[in-house]
C-alpha cells in the first residue's frame, strides 16, 4: 500500500501538518497509519532529511513534521512523497508487546453502568484485541490504542481525577491506554500494570513506539501482587 495523497497545512511557521483520509484508518490491518509510522521513521533517519526536519510525528491519520527555521515546507514535502513511494517495498513488520494487567480500576463500575457489561465481560472484551499504537502522547510515553471493542466505547469524564497512578490501564471513548507515570487524567480506569512504559534514562526511552502492536495479559489479583 503506497501513500495516499495528504491535505497540506501550516500549524506553524515551522511546522506542517500531512492530514490524511481518516476513513482509510477503518481497515483491520492498520496499513495507512502502519505506513505513516514507517514513514516518520523513513524521515527521522534519512541522511537527506537532518537538515530539513527537526521532528517527524505520526498520529491517527496525519504526520507533523517541524521544520528547521528557514527550510522550505515544499522541499520536505517532496522529500516525504519520494520516501513514501519507496514504502511499498517496506514489510509492514510490527513488534507485538505483551502488557500484563490485573483488572481491578477503581472505575469498573461506571464502565459497567455505562455498558451493561459485566466485569467479567469487560476483563474479558478488552483483553481480547491485538491492539494498534497509533501514536504517543499526552505525556512521554502514553499510547493511544486502537482496536477497542465498541462495546466497551464509554465517554471521557466530566471531572478529569487529580491523580492517576502510574501503570493505569484506561479507556477513553474509543480508545484504550496506559499512564506511563502518575497523572491527571480523564479516562476510566480498569486495571493497572507493572510494565514500565517511559524511562528517561533508557534506550529507547519508552516501551512502545508507533506501529507496534500490544496485548494485554490477564494477571488474577494476588499473582506477584503485593
Amino acid at each position: 500500500m503506497s501513500i495516499p495523497e495528504p491535505a497540506i497545512r501550516f500549524v506553524t511557521e515551522n511546522a506542517i501538518m500531512l492530514q490524511f483520509d481518516e476513513s482509510q484508518l477503518n481497515d483491520t490491518d492498520h496499513q495507512l497509519q502502519r505506513r505513516l509510522c514507517q514513514l516518520a521513521e523513513q524521515l527521522r533517519n534519512h541522511e537527506g532529511s537532518a537538515a530539513l526536519i527537526q521532528e517527524a510525528v505520526p498520529a491517527p491519520a496525519s504526520l507533523l513534521l517541524v521544520l528547521h527555521n528557514g527550510h522550505s515546507a515544499r522541499r520536505v514535502v517532496r522529500l516525504a512523497e519520494s520516501l513514501g513511494d519507496t514504502l511499498e517495498t517496506l514489510p509492514p513488520a510490527s513488534r507485538i508487546i505483551e502488557i500484563p494487567v490485573i483488572y481491578d480500576g477503581s472505575d469498573l463500575p461506571t464502565v459497567a453502568d455505562h455498558t451493561g457489561l459485566s466485569t467479567a465481560d469487560i476483563i474479558k472484551l478488552h483483553s481480547q484485541p491485538l491492539y494498534f499504537v497509533q501514536c504517543l502522547g499526552f505525556m512521554p510515553g502514553f499510547p493511544y490504542l486502537s482496536g477497542l471493542d465498541s462495546r466497551l466505547s464509554v465517554p471521557r469524564k466530566h471531572n478529569p481525577a487529580t491523580r492517576v497512578a502510574a501503570g493505569s490501564v484506561a479507556i477513553g471513548g474509543s480508545s484504550t491506554g496506559i499512564y506511563p507515570v502518575e497523572s491527571p487524567g480523564g479516562w476510566h480506569v480498569i486495571g493497572r500494570t507493572d510494565a514500565c512504559l517511559f524511562n528517561p534514562d533508557g534506550q529507547p526511552e519508552t516501551l512502545l513506539m508507533p506501529g507496534d502492536q500490544v496485548r494485554f495479559v490477564v494477571i488474577e489479583k494476588g499473582s506477584g501482587d503485593d
